[in-house]
């Protein structure tokens, strides 16, 4: 499955909106996409009401349960 065709937002701050839940969401730089996984750095968990957890180290996101980026200017 290919999530943005042949480009996507690499090195841009963004949000990632998950499909298995519709209250969670991740925000960060969207570092690399490896293999089937985005990876996100300075990751926070969103949940509910913008409520963020800040997460160390990178995060990967399954590129099969993203319904949507947002890029955040």
């Amino acid at each position: 499955m290919r999530l943005f065709g042949p480009r996507y937002p690499v090195l841009r701050q963004v949000i990632v909106n998950l499909k298995s839940s519709g209250d969670e969401a991740f925000r960060g730089l969207l570092w690399q996409r490896r293999g089937e996984y985005l990876v996100l750095r300075q990751a926070v968990m969103l949940r509910g009401r913008g409520e963020g957890t800040a997460l160390d180290g990178e995060v990967a996101i399954p590129a099969s349960n993203v319904a949507f980026i947002q890029v955040v200017s």
